[in-house]
């Protein structure tokens, strides 16, 4: 006895070790960049440097490496202002001014990058006392102590005034909103997530087979999600990247299982002794005939299509928001990371691109059967540019308030996972059952 399989069988070992091949590059590559980029330099948390400041310490300034126009809008009070600029124009250590000679640097920007440039310029100068805030402003206003803070959780302005780190007071239904996403429906679609990929534990079919590890990463995702707001305040970057990253895997391994379910369940184009489904729009089979495929030919035109709409994020806004606010008396804050936006907006269309060119070209140039390793490709593509495109709309739309990005990306997972347990439901008794094998 055995459930109907792909091509004659399940998914074969070779597909596998690709699977894996790119599930691991994959992760690996943005890890690798953020320790060339970041991982490599001095740096400390805004709390480390807090605690430098707040020890009083003559040899510790904070610098802001922002424009002047930026600074004197509004900066951390008792910070000093150094503009990259002025910074990579030095070209030797005397040049350094005097007031931030022989001093320990905490160097700050908006998200972290820009000061991580500074710093690696002024360490190929000599210069050894400096190190990048981590995060850059956006972590500093998120770990601020209250509404009220201390002297180095307030702003100045260039004229004097003092005022509390950006701070709103949320309505009572964006608090609701607040609680219901984060402790209601994500809790919800995870635990559906997990039963569904405990009802698929067996499945050998090769959309079942991708449907569960689609499942599987999800589940470990959110739960690295959840892990971060638990044990870290949401501060931990390599959990929120494990998160981001079960959600992309999620993505491709469902896109994996739809086109595969639907190659061998309806079409029944990769099945040699069926008639395919799309042979009255095709008139000549190539399964019959020496003729080309038309279903193949119309993705070389669908594929050239989503690589173009796979590049929209590369050209889309970084939005620098970070506020505190409390939600029903607990003190928390939101904000949309630079670092996290790199990831969607750069990182996510160019893997999306560089799948789907693979995934195109076995469809031209590869001998033989195309289709199998084609698909892989295609649904590793498919998953990048879904989450890239997800969260970079999603920030453009709710780039000043991030309660609403928050509550939105959870009820749209919801619906994810409520459609796929729907989907199994309705099919239950196809999709489900045990044939004789031949």
């Amino acid at each position: 006895m055995s459930q109907p399989q792909s091509n004659g069988g399940p998914i074969i070992t070779r597909s596998r070790l690709i699977v894996l091949f790119v599930i691991l590059a994959g992760a690996l590559a943005p890890l690798a960049v953020y320790w060339f980029i970041l991982g490599m330099l001095p740096s400390v948390t805004p709390t480390q440097a807090k605690e430098f400041l707040r020890a009083e310490n003559p040899q510790a300034i904070l610098v802001d490496i922002r424009k002047s126009a930026d600074f004197a809008s509004a900066h951390v009070d008792g910070a000093f202002n150094w503009p990259l600029e002025e910074i990579l124009g030095l070209a030797s250590a005397q040049q350094v001014p005097k007031q931030f000679q022989d001093k320990t640097l905490l160097l700050i920007c908006d998200g972290g990058f820009r000061s991580s440039i500074a710093v690696r310029h002024l360490m190929r100068l000599g210069i050894k006392n400096v190190k990048n805030v981590r995060g850059g402003m956006q972590e500093w206003i998120a770990g601020v102590s209250g509404p009220q803070g201390d002297i180095f959780e307030r702003y100045s302005s260039e004229s004097g005034t003092k005022s509390q780190f950006p701070f709103r007071q949320s309505p009572l239904y964006e608090q609701l909103a607040a609680v219901i996403s984060g402790f209601v429906i994500k809790p919800t679609y995870t635990l559906l997530s997990l039963i569904v990929a405990i009802v698929l534990w067996k499945s050998r079919s090769a959309d079942l087979f991708a449907l569960r590890w689609s499942m599987i990463c999800f589940f470990i995702g959110e739960n690295f999600c959840a892990a971060n707001y638990y044990f870290f305040t949401d501060k931990s970057y390599l959990f929120e990247f494990l998160h981001s990253y079960g959600m992309l895997l999620a993505f491709g391994f469902a896109i994996y299982a739809v086109v595969e379910g639907i190659d061998n369940r309806i079409l029944m184009l990769s099945q040699p002794d069926r008639r395919c489904a799309a042979q009255g729009l095709c008139v000549k089979c190539i399964k019959y005939e020496d003729v080309p495929c038309g279903l193949r030919r119309a993705f070389l035109v669908i594929i050239p299509a989503l690589m173009i709409v796979a590049l929209m994020p590369l050209f889309a806004g970084r939005y620098n928001v970070s506020y505190n606010t409390t939600i029903f008396g607990t003190f928390y804050n939101y904000s949309r990371r630079l670092i996290y936006q790199h990831f969607e907006t750069q990182y996510c269309p160019l893997a999306a691109m560089a799948m789907l060119v693979i995934s195109l070209g076995i469809l031209l140039f590869k001998k033989g059967d195309p289709l199998p390793t084609a698909k892989i490709f295609f649904a590793a593509g498919m998953g990048p540019l879904g989450f890239g495109l997800m969260r970079s709309t999603l920030t453009a739309l709710y780039d000043d308030n991030i309660v609403w990005f928050a509550f939105w990306e959870e009820t749209t997972e919801l619906m994810f996972i409520v459609g796929v347990c729907f989907v199994l439901w309705i099919f239950r008794k196809s999709l489900f059952r045990v044939v004789t094998s031949a």
